[in-house]
């Protein structure tokens, strides 16, 4: 029989998993077939075996027949295994038979950032990603978003009967972050808030699916979103009061250095990629300003509500609500009708939506090692005083996640903040990764709408 002709004829589910199924007891489970049938050149979709999975057994005697052993491979598809399934099944062959036993197909939107990271996400995604899902059965449009904000332009406007399961983003924090405001800026928001989002980490900074999910390479992502099921995440919202401005946000919002650093990044972007940060913590280190805020916050009753509803049409009626803050507070704490007041000189003010362990680094240290994505509270962290020298005992402390214990940090769960710059202090507040900038003087509140947001993939301890 010619290898042409073994391309032809029909080849059935169950002779394809038999050939994948690995028993340890020599004697049975051999993949056998007739002397005359050549096995090393057996062709499917024009894809050869790899040399290395050839282990044939030849005797002595003429009447034993060829033996092949392929090590262990999942039948299931949208599991990994040693060897890349694409590189030596046909892709066409596998995804009908997968198609055939699930009996149907997911059809979902990717928006993928070519400029993420180091400009890598397009070979990353067509190369290792795209195959998998197609293996498990997606059917997928793919978008490559060309300027700033257009993921969120897309998902703003995309026809969500096109893709009833999902819109994926490939890319960092910040592309999850713009379909995130995309899909809250909709007019059929109960409808918009219910598509889940899938995460291909291939950016400079991927806390969100790491801390979350547990996942820090594109590879496993595409398996957990291959495997279906979603997790539940508290959403925030920060809205800035003066301008009625509302932008939404699924890791952290901060305050102070780490916001002026984000903001001199940018200027970095295009020479040093995922490193820009720490060129800018660098030179804004050397030249180190005071940051001066009124902070206001609403503590947590550390009690988790029992019911957290969905989103519903009043959910634009909480952000715009305003709890009531006390005015003109200097340096005494006051508390009254459960809000506490803090004014003075800040290094950085950090609101926490999960622990947001960083995907980069050995240590991968944890800024609110408290914090769960869907505990319904925000993570308050306050780092007082000013200069150099307590700065940088607070990143030593940070990195070997003891920052807690130094006397000038406060830790608190609370359900709002709100945040003034005073004086020249810098006004910019950081979101996932991103900036919000302001004009003149700003003052900004982040409250937390629990359960809203929905991740493809199962957190680990589902």
């Amino acid at each position: 029989m010619s290898s042409r002709s073994l391309i032809r004829s029909p080849v059935s589910s169950s002779a394809v998993n038999g050939c994948f199924t690995y028993n340890p007891c020599p004697s049975r489970n051999y993949y056998q077939c007739s002397p005359t049938t050549n096995v090393q050149r057996l062709q499917v979709g024009r894809t050869f075996f790899p040399r290395k999975l050839r282990k044939t057994n030849q005797w002595n005697t003429s009447f034993f027949t060829q033996r092949k052993i392929v090590p262990q491979c999942s039948s299931d598809l949208s599991t990994s295994c040693r060897e890349d399934v694409p590189n030596f099944l046909a892709v066409n062959l596998l995804q009908e038979q997968l198609n055939a036993r699930q009996g149907t197909t997911r059809k979902v939107l990717v928006i993928l950032n070519p400029n993420s990271g180091f400009r890598s996400s397009q070979d990353v995604f067509y190369k290792k990603v795209q195959p998998t899902l197609k293996l498990s059965g997606f059917t997928m449009e793919v978008i490559e978003t060309a300027y700033a904000g257009h993921a969120k332009a897309i998902a703003s406007t995309v026809d969500l009967s096109n893709c009833p399961d999902g819109i994926i983003c490939v890319g960092g924090d910040g592309i999850v972050n713009e379909v995130l405001n995309g899909l809250l800026g909709r007019d059929n928001l109960n409808e918009a808030i219910q598509l889940p989002i899938g995460i291909i980490p291939a950016g400079s900074d991927n806390s969100l699916v790491w801390t979350v999910l547990g996942i820090r390479d594109p590879v496993s992502a595409a398996g957990a979103v291959a495997k279906g099921g979603f997790t539940p995440i508290d959403v925030f919202a920060v809205k800035r009061i003066q301008a009625g401005f509302t932008h939404f946000g699924l890791t952290a919002s901060y305050f102070g250095f780490v916001a002026d650093v984000v903001q001199l990044s940018e200027k970095f972007r295009q020479q040093f990629g995922p490193f820009r940060y720490v060129v800018a913590g660098f030179l804004k280190f050397l030249s180190l300003p005071k940051y001066t805020f009124e902070v206001d916050y609403l503590p947590s009753s550390q009690e988790r509500d029992p019911e957290l509803n969905p989103l519903t049409d009043k959910c634009r009626e909480q952000l715009s609500g305003c709890g009531k803050v006390m005015k003109g507070v200097r340096n005494n704490d006051m508390i009254q009708d459960n809000w506490v007041s803090r004014k003075g000189e800040f290094l950085g003010i950090f609101s926490c939506n999960h622990f947001c362990k960083p995907a980069q680094g050995l240590l991968s240290p944890v800024i609110a090692p408290k914090a769960q994505h869907d505990d319904g509270n925000l993570d308050l962290i306050l780092v007082r005083g000013s200069g150099r020298l307590r700065l940088f005992c607070f990143f030593i402390a940070y990195q070997l996640c003891w920052h807690l214990l130094l006397p000038f940090v406060e830790y608190v769960k609370v359900k709002q903040v709100k945040v003034r710059p005073v004086g020249n202090t810098h006004n910019g507040c950081g979101v996932d990764g991103e900036l919000l900038r302001a004009e003149g003087q700003a003052e900004w509140q982040c409250s937390l709408l629990p359960a809203q947001g929905r991740l493809l993939g199962r957190h680990p301890r589902t």
